[in-house]
């Protein structure tokens, strides 16, 4: 069974307005198809939900009452998940929705599966559990809780036999701007330093990205930031074939 996390990026298209990538969306399901494997599938925002935690000033995750429209909010999200799974189910998967916050709970600000029974029950029966960011009630307000959260919380619980990032670059780059092809551990977390954002951002970015596949790493589980907008290169992973972007070993 993989987890994999589709990053915002790979599935919409940036600017200051709403705009699913139809066309890379439907490369990418053609793609998970031919994986013939059993998986989890994450996706993230991208302007879909970036533009509003601008606007509205949630960049750090924590929305105070009344400080953003969270219901016209978690309907725009709700809009590009819709979006996405029609795609799937086009490209003959049997994609489920479940929403991040029916899925998850938060425990001290990081989520914690709290259906994993219900997500293995969909993956006997031959579906594909599909996960988005969600927002969260947390205290009197709220909170944003990124996909490449949500997609270490699932690599910790179901314990996968890889947990894959689809990003919009071509993996994790060295000091001399080449692709960084596999990692160990240790390796991994010293590259993980020289990330570290000066500031938390609800998108995450690779530093975010970095933090959470040092989770999956310590889970014993194995993690690959592959290249989205070339579906194929996880066909060559899962097929045992040089690929592209960087293989992260946990042990």
């Amino acid at each position: 069974m993989l987890v994999i996390k589709a990053g915002g990026s790979v599935i919409t298209r940036k600017g200051g307005r709403p705009a699913f990538d139809r066309p890379a969306a439907a490369r990418l399901a053609r793609a998970l198809v031919r994986l013939r494997a059993p998986l989890v599938l994450v996706h993230g925002t991208g302007s879909y939900g970036k533009p509003p935690a601008v606007r509205y000033g949630y960049l750090s995750g924590s929305i105070a009452p009344g400080s953003a429209p969270v219901a016209r909010i978690k309907a725009a999200l709700l809009e590009l998940h819709s979006l996405f799974i029609s795609e799937l189910a086009v490209a003959g998967l049997k994609p489920v929705s479940c929403p991040g916050c029916s899925a998850f709970a938060l425990a001290g600000g990081r989520p914690r599966l709290a259906a994993a029974r219900a997500l293995k029950d969909w993956l006997r029966r031959g579906f594909t559990p599909v996960i988005n960011s969600d927002i969260f009630m947390s205290g009197a307000g709220f909170r944003v809780v990124s996909s490449d959260a949500l997609a270490a919380a699932l690599a910790a619980a179901l314990r996968p036999e890889l947990a894959v990032f689809l990003t919009d670059v071509p993996g994790l780059l060295g000091a001399g701007g080449a692709v960084l092809p596999a990692l160990s551990r240790a390796e991994f977390l010293g590259l993980a330093r020289s990330l570290r954002a000066p500031r938390a951002d609800v998108s995450g970015g690779m530093a975010g990205k970095a933090g959470e596949i040092a989770r999956i790493l310590a889970a014993g589980v194995d993690a690959a930031v592959l290249d989205g907008r070339r579906p194929e290169e996880l066909l060559k992973l899962r097929a045992g074939r040089r690929a592209g972007g960087t293989y992260i070993h946990a042990r």
